[in-house]
């Protein structure tokens, strides 16, 4: 659902062009399936008929990243749904002339969490977590009595919290065949996004 809206609101925000944009979606690694997600992120895309969509694939884990240079001056839009080591310099530097020359990025899930080290990557993501980032990295955003502030307390960027139990009332009654759903609703434990801390860049 969370994907879904952020597309949305990526094709919301580009005037209606007279051809199809190119897109390139950036994979090949993740804590995440990205096997999965790639597909279904080109499908949501080209099913509005404003965009086509090519993937680049970097090496797997242990790869030669110098051989990763896709030509990002093609496209209109770059989508990383990429959580892996550094590229090249030189795909690096591609990449920052890319965007400061108008180009569109979006970075699904994971992908804010890659490049801890990269500060252009870092500014454009504004918001990322876990590899490594810290207070250093700049302070925790949360919200608070329904605004965002600045929390520079010391301490890692990104965590799920602990799992604890929550009430999916509103899913229970969409999804009545579910056994375990009790007439109040249901408890599952699981991680709750919710709890989710991230650091801004500033």
């Amino acid at each position: 659902m969370k994907l879904t809206l952020l597309l949305a609101a990526l094709v919301a925000a580009l005037p209606l062009p007279a051809a199809a944009l190119r897109a390139l979606i950036i994979d090949g690694q993740n804590n995440h399936d990205f096997k999965s997600t790639t597909p279904h992120l080109k499908k949501v895309l080209e099913d509005t008929g404003l965009f086509t969509v090519d993937i680049a694939t970097t090496p797997a884990k242990g790869g030669d990243m110098t051989a990763f240079k896709p030509e990002f001056k093609k496209y209109r839009v770059l989508i990383s749904n990429y959580n892996g080591p550094l590229w090249s310099p030189e795909t690096q530097a591609d990449f920052v002339a890319f965007v400061k020359n108008g180009g569109g990025f979006v970075s699904v899930h994971a992908a804010d969490n890659a490049f801890a080290q990269w500060p252009e990557y870092n500014e454009m993501i504004g918001v990322g977590g876990w590899e490594g980032r810290n207070e250093k990295s700049g302070p925790y955003l949360r919200l608070r009595d329904g605004k965002f502030v600045h929390d520079p307390t010391a301490g890692r960027g990104g965590s799920h919290g602990q799992q604890h139990a929550f009430v999916l009332a509103r899913a229970c009654r969409s999804i009545r065949s579910w056994p375990v759903c009790p007439r109040n609703g249901c408890t599952p434990r699981t991680n709750s996004t919710t709890a989710c801390a991230a650091r801004r860049r500033t």
